[in-house]
């Protein structure tokens, strides 16, 4: 009995037994440097982790609490010396908690009923912007009693009342007046879909000028990410398997991203979810950024050959978690930055620490996202620019809420967006 139900959570003993308690995941963990707490620590979870698994901890409030508490930034992997895949383990034990607890939970709801089915997804993001306005009207002394909503000042909100992309995109996106170099499928994400369809159609558009042929599958659903990192194994499971389905017999050379986080659960995510799945193995194999692909296609170098007179819009960078650390991109969108026509790339301080937003991590602990935010909406405005730019809307999202709360005009964009208002200028 006990071997069933920890089974999940024993298929990543090894990761466990592989930290060596340095404690080098303490440095830059964005909890544990607002906390000072132990247990929000890699070094700390793993000791919980064993702790369940010996059964010598139980499923407290506070034990769930801590594995909640965490940002997916992937920053306690990188610097770990022994190499642990801490967010398996995380995501382990959040799968233990949420299968143990899950009676209730209204995201277990969303997860299961909405998630998967588009149209419904799309009525609940309808719904959610129509209620944001009444929210974003309300007078201060009003709003400080809503939540969200520190001293009066309601937080950004997603655009949510905008068609989607899924309205706005044909299946099928062919180059105008260009040999066909490239054939690949688009991969857009809830958030791209839902509250920044231009961003997918300017990856799209910047695509189709490089001579790439885009499909564009409507059957794609959520990647699973908020599946995923709750620990509902299940549901994540049930959308890789119809993504798995969506882009199985397209023939596609890659599968292209502009969402950090979908890219990520998509590449590394899928193989755990689906561990002996070849399909999925594939699909992961053939994921590649937006940015990347135009770099390897020489594009940068014909954004530089625009005019470049006039004066200099200054713009700096800001590197979402599971694009650099996750993908391991963080050199393309800087070359393209760079060869942008009357564009001044300048690069801010601790570009690549987390924004602090993560999903549901915003909801859940506003006030903490903020206080990281904060910290980034200073580096922000020290760089000196004037326009941020960044390839994750959930990145977008947070920053520009960091930015709006400092009293910040800086404008923050999607790199695709970013390229397409400095190209368009020009033109």
């Amino acid at each position: 009995m006990k071997r069933m139900k920890y089974k999940f959570l024993e298929s990543v003993l090894d990761e466990i037994d592989k930290c060596v308690k340095c404690a080098a995941c303490h440095a830059g963990c964005p909890t544990y440097e607002l906390s000072f707490s132990e247990t929000l620590t890699a070094r700390g979870k793993i000791r919980l982790a064993k702790g369940i698994l010996e059964e010598s901890i139980g499923l407290s409030k506070r034990v769930a609490k801590d594995f909640s508490l965490c940002l997916s930034c992937l920053n306690c992997s990188t610097v770990c010396p022994p190499g642990v895949d801490t967010l398996k383990i995380f995501t382990a034990v959040r799968s233990h908690i949420y299968d143990e607890k899950k009676e209730g939970r209204i995201e277990s709801f969303i997860h299961e009923q909405v998630l998967p089915y588009p149209t419904r997804l799309n009525y609940l993001a309808k719904l959610t912007g129509a209620a944001s306005l009444f929210y974003k009207m309300a007078p201060k002394m009003i709003a400080r009693y809503f939540p969200y909503a520190p001293d009066g000042y309601a937080r950004v909100t997603p655009p949510l009342l905008r068609s989607s992309l899924r309205s706005r995109l044909k299946e099928v996106n062919k180059p105008v007046e260009k040999r066909t170099v490239r054939r690949v499928a688009y991969f857009s994400g809830c958030m791209t879909d839902l509250a920044y369809p231009e961003t997918g159609v300017h990856v799209v558009e910047k695509l189709n000028n490089a001579g790439v042929e885009v499909i564009f599958p409507k059957e794609q659903v959520c990647c699973g990410a908020p599946a995923y990192f709750a620990g509902d194994m299940s549901t994540a499971r049930k959308l890789a398997m119809k993504n798995r389905e969506a882009f199985k017999n397209l023939d596609v050379d890659a599968i292209v991203i502009s969402c950090a986080t979908c890219g990520s659960v998509l590449k590394h995510a899928y193989s755990q979810i689906l561990p002996d799945d070849n399909s999925a193995k594939e699909m992961a194999d053939k994921v590649i950024d937006f940015q990347s692909l135009l770099v390897e296609l020489g594009e940068e170098k014909k954004f530089k050959a625009a005019d470049n007179s006039g004066e200099k819009l200054k713009v700096t960078y800001h590197d979402p978690c599971h694009l650099k650390r996750g993908l391991g991109v963080s050199d393309a969108p800087r070359l393209i930055l760079k060869n942008l026509p009357g564009v001044e790339f300048v690069e801010m301080e601790n570009a690549d620490s987390c924004c602090g937003g993560s999903g549901a991590f915003g909801l859940e602990y506003y006030d903490m996202s903020m206080d990281i935010g904060r910290a980034k909406a200073e580096a922000i405005k020290k760089s000196g620019a004037s326009v941020v730019a960044t390839s994750c809307p959930m990145c977008q999202l947070q920053l520009t809420d960091a930015l709006n709360r400092q009293g910040y005009d800086i404008a923050v964009k999607h790199t695709a967006d970013f390229i397409d208002q400095v190209m368009s200028a020009r033109k």
